[in-house]
């Protein structure tokens, strides 16, 4: 039960702090199109696509809702980074950063890919690879005992990339052990559903459940 609670409490952590799905489903058929291209684009090709995949005004108003995120490399998209972060993630062949470490592992659910990830403790930068399977689970980390910390780096809000994800990273578990807030500290496994559960949008907005199960019935 505790296990549950706490994925439970996790997302809806995130969920406040980062609306991400609520400002999706809010904004029109049109705008939502644009902004599923610029996620297809990510999951398809691995690299970040350039702003003109979308019309202008589309491009400008994901962007204010931060949706997107623009950089000199192209539009980075939850969970998808364009620019370095620290949590290289490989699938497929490809070689992506993700936002922050929860999000790393819903890269896994939404390639359905399995994938080796590489980062260094938030703490004392001792080097970290976690590999998984393609949901995120079943999980093999060096070394072992690796968490998550989620832990708050601004009170000043300007884009999540900025202020809420720099504040979910790894730590490996000597430092975690001496954490001053072990409240902040989510297993990798826990991590791993919480990201599955908050970008589940996503993966119904690339493959409608109507499609999964046409899919799934011609199979």
């Amino acid at each position: 039960m505790k296990y549950r609670n706490n994925i439970i409490n996790d997302v809806k952590r995130l969920r406040r702090e980062f609306p991400l799905q609520a400002r999706v489903e809010a904004i029109d058929v049109a705008t939502c199109d644009a902004y599923t291209s610029v996620l297809s684009a990510w999951i398809q090709d691995g690299v970040a696509p350039q702003p003109d995949i979308i019309p202008k005004m589309k491009f400008e108003k994901l962007l204010a809702l931060d949706t997107i995120v623009m950089t000199n490399s192209g539009l980075g998209c939850y969970p998808f980074s364009a620019e370095k972060t620290g949590i290289n993630v490989e699938f497929r062949g490809h070689h992506v950063y993700a936002m922050s470490a929860i999000d790393a592992f819903a890269i896994s659910f939404l390639t359905e890919s399995e994938i080796i990830i590489q980062s260094r403790c938030s703490k004392c930068a001792l080097p970290l690879t976690i590999k998984t399977d393609d949901l995120g689970q079943n999980m093999e980390a060096l070394p072992a005992g690796t968490q998550v910390e989620y832990r708050q780096v601004s009170t000043e809000h300007t884009a999540c990339c900025n202020d809420l994800f720099p504040g979910i990273t790894f730590i490996c578990a000597t430092c975690a052990a001496i954490a001053i807030r072990q409240s902040d500290l989510i297993s990798l496994e826990e991590a791993s559903v919480v990201g599955r559960v908050f970008y589940y949008f996503q993966s119904c907005l690339i493959n409608p459940p109507d499609l999964k199960n046409q899919n799934k019935n011609a199979a």
